[in-house]
């Protein structure tokens, strides 16, 4: 048995890690890159949401992801973060623009939570970021970052690569060292989530540019490095250019190991592996949690596809922030250096 087949085996065994939610599909931004504010569907049930929580801890889940366009335009969303912990997840993440964050009640409530990151999108300076986002969107999220820390509540901040943020980044790193934050992520413009009707022309890049993208991303990656500013996805950069350039996508040697740890559910209850898939599937799913249970979707016969799928390197590729990071670092020695993997990040994040 050979070491690629003993991996692939660990894989399809493996017991849930990560289950992640579509909290919201509606959202207090229309984002010039995004596309996902469009869909404006249903939301789930908080009843059926705490279910979830219970069903994914009894499968082995320490990882909760609240995601959507911006999951605390709920007004229930601390109140499920707060049970999620009470129940054992280890890990929490929620993605946030930062406009919806400044009631002091969800506040004080986010303050009691030890295993919470909050992650908010910062796109640029205040001209790059208001542009893409909206008027006054920069300032408000600097704030919403400022009053995470004074209130120690672990934060961190997603950039998006693309063309009007590029010449920019440095200063999302700058900006991370005077907020204290230590741990970043960066991940190029998707069109899966920008959505096909886009001009994705406005933002992605032209083949004959890939070599300037290449070199700026370099100075990028040692400019974060003399800032000591760690960028979780840095073992990813190497293939950014070509992605953002030419459609180019990379799946880590071994595969893609997102299916084997995460199950994803969206609002109407649809499972899927990953961001990217539950587009390129369509209508089709893993399967719905109103239907079957959690247990009878992890181990069904169209989640082991979609595993071997992805294990043998035939899933739609992908470079955004669902992408399988900790692949990429395990070949990370190869590309461009990172120092620190995953546990490692999470206790340098909330130091």
């Amino acid at each position: 048995m050979n070491k690629r087949h003993h991996v692939h085996q660990r894989a399809l065994n493996r017991s849930l890690e990560h289950l992640a939610i579509e909290l919201s599909t509606h959202c207090n931004l229309s984002c010039r890159m995004c596309g996902e504010w469009k869909r404006r569907e249903p939301e789930m049930d908080y009843t059926k949401i705490i279910s979830l929580l219970g069903e994914a801890r009894t499968l082995g889940a320490k990882r909760f992801s609240a995601w959507g366009t911006d999951p605390f335009i709920r007004k229930d969303t601390a109140d499920i973060l707060s049970y999620a912990e009470e129940i054992g997840f280890k890990d929490m993440y929620a993605i946030s623009n930062g406009l919806l964050l400044n009631d002091r009640k969800i506040l004080d409530k986010l303050e009691k939570l030890r295993t919470l990151i909050i992650v908010v999108s910062l796109d640029g300076p205040k001209e790059v970021h208001d542009d893409l986002r909206g008027r006054g969107v920069f300032d408000r999220a600097v704030e919403t970052l400022r009053e995470l820390h004074n209130r120690g509540i672990t934060s961190s901040i997603s950039s998006v690569i693309m063309r009007q943020t590029l010449d920019h980044l440095t200063e999302i790193v700058d900006l991370a060292v005077s907020l204290k934050i230590p741990v970043i992520s960066m991940q190029p413009y998707q069109r899966e989530i920008s959505g096909l009707n886009n001009n994705h022309e406005e933002f992605e890049f032209r083949p004959e540019e890939e070599r300037a993208v290449r070199k700026k991303l370099k100075l990028l990656m040692r400019y974060a490095e003399k800032r000591k500013i760690l960028i979780h996805t840095a073992s990813m950069m190497k293939y950014v250019p070509p992605y953002i350039t030419r459609g180019i996508s990379f799946i880590p040697p071994n595969g893609c190991h997102v299916p084997s740890r995460v199950l994803r559910v969206d609002s109407s209850g649809n499972c899927y592996p990953c961001r990217v898939m539950r587009i390129r599937m369509k209508q089709a799913s893993i399967g719905n949690v109103y239907k079957k249970s959690l247990e009878d979707l992890w181990h069904n016969r169209i989640h082991r596809e979609i595993n071997l799928l992805a294990l043998n390197r035939k899933c739609p590729a992908c470079l955004g922030g669902g992408s399988d990071v900790e692949s990429y670092n395990a070949i990370g020695n190869k590309l461009w250096p990172l120092k620190y993997f995953a546990p490692v990040i999470n206790r340098l994040i909330r130091r």
